[in-house]
């Protein structure tokens, strides 16, 4: 996986996530908002000075892992989080690959049922979506 260090990292904002829904879902309804707050701090974070998702991929995973798996909006989870990794990857300079819309459905639905958990394997699947 790339190394993020070696330029600025451009994160999605609350009122960005918020576009996101209302594009995606139109009358959404926040469920929980703590942990959309945490999610902010979450793809960002540090533990002794050091990024825990150092690579863009895997932040793009744990906006897509935290918004689905964390419930936060009442219904569209799926379709907000996998629209808002797409969204990161962009404004970070990603081309995302034509015609992976059913690569995207089948991650979110892995995402949701549990059969991928982990970030890195995430990432790995979010990373065969970038044009090279």
């Amino acid at each position: 996986m790339e190394n993020t260090r070696e330029r600025s990292i451009r994160y999605l904002t609350i009122p960005e996530i918020m576009e996101v829904a209302d594009r995606h879902v139109g009358n959404y309804h926040i469920l929980n908002e703590e942990r959309l707050h945490y999610l902010i701090d979450a793809v960002s974070g540090k533990f002794a000075g050091v990024e825990i998702f150092p690579s863009t991929f895997q932040k793009a995973a744990v906006y897509a892992h935290h918004i689905i798996k964390g419930h936060i909006f009442l219904d569209g989870n799926k379709r907000i989080g996998m629209n808002c990794a797409m969204l990161f990857l962009e404004l970070n300079g990603y081309l995302l690959r034509l015609n992976i819309d059913d690569s995207i459905i089948e991650l979110g639905l892995k995402i949701a049922d549990g059969s991928i958990t982990d970030i890195d394997a995430i990432a790995e699947h979010i990373q065969q979506w970038i044009v090279t």
